[in-house]
């Protein structure tokens, strides 16, 4: 009897171990980080705001794209990528990766730049619609991560989130075109074939391509050009695509 029972209660620490770990594993707090956000957007209303959640599709050239949330207003299609990550963040906007501090400071992690992560989500939108200059690009950090060390407008804390709504910009939608949009991207999501593993799949591809000097936007080949900060890489596909890589 008494054997039952330790062996029962084992059985609940083991089980409570490994839901733990999965609790705190990066995919589910992204998960969670992005529905967050989701419930900040709400829901499609229409002829005023149209949502879509975990937009994951392919293009032709055989490339996956995961965008945590795409918002449609007559102000722009608002291109969101949440990150749900703690500690201090550092970086600038034109910056190729961004630091993260963990207090008091004894963990240094190195990300990359999600607006240039955003810029590809929104080159392969852009490509897929066939319109440009009316995609803004949108990162947000939910509100375990202090952002006040990052110079870069693009970038929302998950309180300043809901101000988006009402935000003007230059850009002017009429309402048939923020319908059209939706339904586009819409059928798009539900169209897709590709799944999350061969996603990451695709980017651990493209990861070898950037080694190899292949643009990871469009395929393209990386060359060797001069800026006004010196030398950089960058896409031959240029002005279409506007990718680069800093020379380490």
């Amino acid at each position: 009897m008494i054997f039952a029972v330790v062996t029962i209660v084992i059985v609940i620490i083991v089980i409570a171990v490994i839901l733990g770990k999965k609790t705190h594993s990066p995919e589910s707090k992204g998960k969670r980080g992005e529905n967050y956000v989701a419930k900040i957007l709400g829901d499609t209303i229409i002829g005023e705001q149209y949502v879509i959640n975990d937009l994951l599709f392919q293009n032709e050239k055989g490339q996956s794209c995961q965008i945590d949330h795409v918002f449609i207003n007559k102000f722009g299609i608002w291109v969101i990528e949440t990150k749900n990550y703690a500690g201090t963040i550092y970086g600038q906007e034109n910056q190729r990766e961004w630091t993260q501090v963990l207090a008091p400071g004894h963990e240094i992690n190195k990300f990359y730049n999600p607006i240039k992560q955003n810029a590809t989500h929104i080159y392969h939108l852009s490509n897929y619609l066939k319109v440009k200059k009316v995609f803004v690009n949108v990162v947000v950090f939910l509100s375990n991560a202090d952002i006040t060390n990052i110079a870069s407008g693009n970038v929302y804390s998950i309180n300043e989130l809901h101000t988006i709504k009402n935000q003007t910009t230059d850009i002017t939608i009429p309402v048939d075109k923020m319908e059209y949009f939706y339904n586009k991207l819409l059928e798009l999501k539900n169209n897709a074939t590709i799944t999350k593993t061969e996603h990451i799949g695709n980017i651990y591809k493209m990861q070898q391509q950037l080694q190899q000097g292949i643009c990871p936007r469009c395929g393209g080949k990386l060359v060797l050009r001069n800026g006004k900060t010196g030398q950089f890489y960058g896409c031959s596909n240029f002005p279409n695509c506007k990718f680069t890589k800093r020379i380490n």
